[in-house]
């Protein structure tokens, strides 16, 4: 049995450290406030329905991120992409070179900044590796109780340099068994992160529901006019793919992939993918799909485009609808090439932070 630390305690946290614990692994949970940490101590674990049923009790619950990562043979990033940056900072600081760091999921540029963070602090790098989505398919019933809605087929990764990628996919076998598929690079893995185009469009275009809190599940959402926008959206990220030189999967490909679905209309599609989740979303202006899907996702989409000339006008007018509807400057509080220390980078430089971790 392995040793494993999931940083971070909302949905994805829960669902790793129940299902890893109930396998017998050695768990560690760090939450920095500790609120999540709670319930989970009052309950001895955590409850898992779905997909997996049982009860998990990790090992270590914390708020000391230091004696949560410290030995741990796997550290798994589960926590908001809005807390990436600080855990980056942190990690870069702590983390001997033996360890795997794994973003899951990561959202494009994860694995480049904390690889920054390492260079930045002059210490010798941990392995580290990240996937455009979560194996699990999760939401949070109540506390300490999750339902785990599906576990993917398959699930792209790759590591920061891409050369490391088929030692982080020996490292998390014992703990995923195969799940976990080889990716091209971490720039084509960070493309084919499809969030953003299914979250925002439905969320953005049915504001009203999320102003009054109506807490419908996002497939009901999406009209066949949405859908249209949905894979409008989708054409631009593949054509900023295609202008890095790097392939990236149709959000409809997605849904084979990780769902089987193949057949059908573009909202019988999504409908067959996510219908069965249901999950009552979004319900507020401060929902992931705003605070995530737009500053991590269309946001670095957008600038890393700008580099090299590209336009993206609707990712770019999601971008610019969303922050006076949330009250937020997404661009500011996002991340951006200059966050990543790309800015004025050109294609070859962009592409050499991703796939050979110089940055």
């Amino acid at each position: 049995m392995g040793s494993i630390a999931i940083l971070g305690a909302g949905n994805v946290g829960q669902a790793i450290a129940g299902h890893m614990s109930f396998k017998g692994h050695h768990v560690r949970v760090f939450d920095r406030w500790g609120r999540d940490l709670e319930p989970i101590e009052a309950n001895d674990g955590i409850d898992m329905t779905g997909d997996v049923e049982g009860h998990g009790t990790p090992s270590v619950l914390t708020t000391d991120l230091a004696q949560a990562v410290s030995g741990a043979e796997v550290v798994i990033v589960a926590a908001p992409a809005f807390a990436h940056a600080y855990l980056s900072r942190e990690l870069a600081s702590v983390l001997e070179p033996d360890q795997l760091v794994l973003f899951q999921p990561g959202v494009l540029g994860s694995g480049v900044e904390l690889a920054r963070m390492f260079a930045i602090a002059g210490r010798r790098p941990c392995l580290i590796a990240e996937t455009p989505t979560s194996l699990y398919t999760c939401r949070l019933r109540r506390p300490a109780h999750v339902y785990i809605g599906a576990i993917k087929h398959a699930v792209p990764l790759a590591a920061v340099p891409s050369a490391d990628t088929p030692r982080a996919l020996d490292i998390l076998r014992p703990y995923f068994d195969d799940r976990y598929v080889p990716g091209e690079d971490t720039l084509t893995v960070g493309l084919n992160n499809c969030n953003p185009i299914y979250h925002v469009p439905p969320a953005v275009l049915n504001f009203k529901t999320v102003e009054d809190a109506d807490g419908h599940p996002l497939h009901t959402l999406v009209t066949p006019r949405i859908a249209e926008v949905i894979d409008a959206l989708d054409r631009e990220r593949l054509a900023l793919a295609d202008a890095l030189q790097v392939k990236a999967a149709s959000f409809w490909d997605f849904l084979n992939t990780a769902y089987g679905v193949t057949e059908g209309s573009f909202v019988e599609r999504v409908v067959q993918g996510y219908g069965r989740q249901g999950f009552p979303e979004p319900d507020s202006i401060r929902h992931r799909y705003f605070t995530e899907d737009i500053p991590f996702g269309l946001v670095i989409w957008s600038s890393l485009a700008a580099q090299i000339g590209l336009s993206l006008p609707l990712t770019d007018a999601f971008v610019a609808l969303s922050g006076p509807l949330c009250g937020q400057d997404f661009v500011a509080g996002g991340r951006t090439a200059r966050s990543l220390g790309l800015l004025g980078s050109d294609v070859h430089g962009i592409r050499a932070a991703f796939i050979d971790g110089v940055v």
